[in-house]
């Protein structure tokens, strides 16, 4: 943890001998403060990563959102998709 300011819930969970999502889950009960970096990604400050191990963590916590996070679009929603002619591919006629 040397040299690093925040910590994948990955990282925690190596650390902490558990799995990512237990630290997914503890960061969305708001036990463990984190970091929205985007709709999925989350960082884990390293100073509030050692106050929960150490068992200083004063309250709980929502994880907070670095900025705003758009809905991705759904590329292809609500299309029609091309029948077989369309593509090159021609039916066979009987």
């Amino acid at each position: 943890m040397q040299g690093k300011q925040f910590l994948s819930p990955g990282d925690v969970a190596a650390e902490l001998g558990i799995s990512s999502s237990t630290v997914l889950r503890l960061i969305h009960d708001g036990q463990l403060p984190a970091i929205r970096v985007s709709e999925r990604i989350y960082r884990v400050p390293v100073a509030s990563f050692e106050k929960y191990t150490s068992g200083t963590l004063e309250s709980a916590f929502a994880a907070r959102t670095a900025r705003t996070v758009k809905p991705r679009p759904r590329f292809g929603a609500g299309e029609r998709l091309p029948g077989p002619t369309a593509i090159g591919v021609r039916a066979k006629a009987r």
